[in-house]
């Protein structure tokens, strides 16, 4: 077993049983990565089909799920951009930008 497959064994196995894992890296970033998502009742519960990841510095903030990716920067907290898509009223396949 390689170094890489060791990291990758210990990472899976630490997400199977907490959900989730910050990391620390260089420069100030912040690396999180999740299996857990709110259940019906708002907590959060561990799930075989649902993964996020965030990644943040300072002011700044990318995320990502199974189903959207987010944008939040360091000139207002309280704007995101958030990236989905769907199915027009003909059929079609269209990508979806909402700032909130």
């Amino acid at each position: 077993m390689t170094k890489r497959d060791r990291i990758q064994h210990l990472l899976i196995s630490h997400l199977l049983e907490e959900g989730q894992i910050a990391i620390n890296l260089p420069n100030g970033f912040v690396l999180e990565v999740g299996v857990t998502k709110e259940n019906k009742n708002g907590d959060l519960e561990k799930t075989d089909d649902y993964c996020w990841a965030i990644v943040s510095d300072k002011d700044r903030v990318i995320s990502m799920d199974s189903f959207n990716l987010g944008l939040r920067f360091a000139d207002d907290e309280t704007k995101f951009i958030f990236e989905d898509s769907g199915i027009d009223t003909s059929g079609n396949l269209v990508k979806i930008l909402d700032v909130v």
